[in-house]
């Protein structure tokens, strides 16, 4: 941050005092100078935000000024995008899931394929699509030509051969981009911890030795091939392409340099041009760090941990992690098994071997984190074997479970949320006829909707997805039901409230959208 004893204009040397208001961190000696600097340098260098590094957190961002809720703090585009390492059939041009071309009846099993590498494209466009040209000239030059058909059998069928082309198009960035090639060797990769999974067995005795003899890249090493794929595996974001009806995995270098919290100050979507926008959901204080989220809201401390070691290889210590209560939610905890009022909760959620004791006071119940772990896998593995199209399944699961473990337990709050989803179908109230199922669903949704926003409230304020979700669902479930009798006449007040904030939040953030 700009030091109250800076004070030397930016372009001349000067004493000068007039901050840049964008990031405050330049000063200038008038207005001239400020003009000038922004035409030739600045505008490019103009952040609210610079990556700082230590030894903890490695390098990631802090805010230089005072960030407001909804404001754009970057866009960033992609230095890589392409298929996931096992992706169904998609386009190496422009990313779209591939179908056989209409009408073709000569070859019905096969895809458009490039006329030069034979990889499967839309069509002659994509051929020569520029992400396409550097993988594509490498390929041509080589004896392999990939064996991708339509699998009618099963269309999500996935094809491992995809999994060298975002590595290979990372390693040609170093001839044809070089200064972007420079920023992604710079990043984190957790290689070593990596190399000891069996999966990066499987990439070091296919993928090298495919780069390096069957394409003939000689010129990249081993251990720059699975530096890269550690790399990736590290700080991709995977990007769903609903219009393209496809998921891909994609690069940002700026993105990267995002601290990982599990109450995340920003929250980040794709536009059309597959650029990352970040948007700040709370206020960001100046020199606070800037933080998202690569797990869910809804899992337990447990299981995020668990996740992002996985993942990403790091230990998180945010300020959730280190709570036992996650910040008055006790989603952890479950119900004491000996006084049934206490909640039983982790001493010290970020150690691994802490005991689980009952909060109650006076009531001596323990446990160790071998048998909390047993409790956790059997409501998990409950959980996912419900029927995912049935509300009624969700619903028993809800009621067998509060009393044991407690309403805002994570499965419990987990099938809350699918129950809601499955809930929030284009309404069957005919406003004329109002049907009665139909109103019990409504009201259900409703009272679903605001139990889970006091705990989105806690864990993902302001404009987190998960809290938008829930204010966009439950707007919508009390138009309707408002409608529905007389006796609803008393959420009309809600109502209105409700859809006085998402009007406000759709100005702030134009990823809300306020018309239902």
């Amino acid at each position: 941050l700009v030091s109250k004893m800076v004070s030397s204009c930016a372009v001349c040397s000067a004493p000068a005092s007039q901050q840049c208001a964008g990031c405050q961190q330049i000063v200038y000696c008038g207005r001239d100078h400020q003009r000038q600097h922004w035409k030739t340098t600045h505008r490019r260098e103009c952040h609210c935000y610079r990556v700082v590094e230590n030894a903890c957190l490695g390098r990631y961002m802090v805010a230089t000024r005072n960030i407001r809720q909804g404001e754009v703090i970057f866009r960033d585009l992609p230095a890589v995008v392409g298929p996931k390492m096992a992706s169904v059939p998609v386009c190496l041009g422009c990313n779209r899931d591939l179908f056989p071309p209409v009408g073709q009846t000569d070859v019905p099993n096969r895809f458009f394929e490039c006329s030069r590498c034979g990889w499967p494209v839309c069509g002659a466009e994509c051929e020569t699509a520029e992400q396409h040209r550097p993988e594509c000239s490498i390929m041509t030059g080589s004896s392999y030509r990939p064996k991708i058909y339509p699998s009618w059998d099963d269309p999500s069928k996935r094809e491992s051969a995809y999994c060298v082309i975002v590595p290979l198009r990372v390693l040609l960035l170093q001839n044809h981009a070089p200064d972007t090639w420079d920023r992604v060797q710079r990043l984190e990769s957790h290689v070593e911890e990596r190399l000891k999974s069996p999966l990066y067995e499987v990439v070091r005795s296919n993928l090298v030795p495919f780069v390096r003899s069957v394409l003939g890249l000689q010129q990249y090493s081993a251990e720059t091939i699975l530096e890269i794929c550690a790399i990736l595996d590290t700080n991709c974001f995977e990007i769903r392409l609903p219009k393209r009806q496809t998921k891909v995995r994609a690069l940002y270098p700026l993105g990267a340099m995002l601290s990982h919290d599990c109450r995340p100050n920003t929250k980040h979507y794709f536009d059309e041009a597959l650029h990352m926008v970040l948007v700040a959901t709370v206020d960001i204080q100046r020199g606070a760090t800037i933080s998202t989220s690569y797990t869910q809201p809804l899992l337990s401390t447990l299981h995020r941990r668990l996740a992002l070691k996985q993942s990403k290889h790091f230990e998180c210590l945010c300020e959730r992690c280190n709570d036992p209560t996650e910040l008055g939610t006790n989603l952890s905890g479950f119900r004491c098994p000996e006084c049934r009022k206490g909640i039983v909760l982790s001493a010290q959620p970020c150690n691994p071997q802490s005991v689980w004791r009952c909060r109650q006071q006076n009531c001596a119940f323990s446990e160790t984190t071998t048998a909390y772990a047993a409790r956790f896998t059997q409501l998990q593995q409950q959980l996912l074997s419900l029927n995912r199209t049935e509300p009624s399944e969700y619903e028993a699961f809800i009621q067998q479970h509060q009393s044991t473990v407690h309403g805002w337990n994570a499965f419990v709050l987990q099938a809350k949320y699918a129950l809601i989803q499955l809930l929030d179908r284009p309404p069957t109230v005919k406003l004329e006829q109002p049907d009665s199922g139909s109103e019990e669903r409504l009201h259900r949704t409703v009272e679903l909707c605001r139990d889970l926003l006091d705990v989105a409230n806690r864990l993902e304020p302001g404009l987190g997805f998960f809290r938008v979700k829930l204010l966009v669902t439950l707007e919508k479930a009390l138009a309707t039901l408002r409608h529905c009798s007389p006796k609803w006449k008393s959420v009309e007040a809600e109502w209105i409230s409700l859809k006085e904030e998402l009007i406000r939040m759709s100005k702030l953030d134009s990823s809300v959208s306020a018309n239902n």
